[in-house]
């Protein structure tokens, strides 16, 4: 078992692949994990354009809440693009 900030460290520096339609690759690199609280939750900081290409992916984290079914944070990881690869 990895303690959670353990883990939010291993990813930091991690590469993310995203294959495109017209088959270019697009790496993303991960700048940081951060745990949210759903009550605080930054929208304007994870939804906004920031100038750059950047992927923010966004899921449930945290303590399950078995009352409401749902997790009571949110992982975000931020990246910003770091390379383009054509399929040739």
């Amino acid at each position: 078992h990895v303690g959670g900030h353990a883990l939010l460290q291993q990813l930091t520096g991690d590469v993310i692949d995203v294959t495109l339609a017209d088959a270019v690759v697009a790496r993303f690199t991960v700048k940081s994990v951060v745990m949210y609280d759903k009550s605080q939750f930054p929208s304007k900081l994870v939804y906004s354009p920031h100038g750059d290409a950047e992927l923010q992916l966004v899921t449930c984290g945290g303590t399950f809440d078995p009352s409401t079914g749902s997790y009571l944070s949110n992982l975000v990881v931020f990246t910003s693009l770091s390379g383009v690869a054509t399929g040739d």
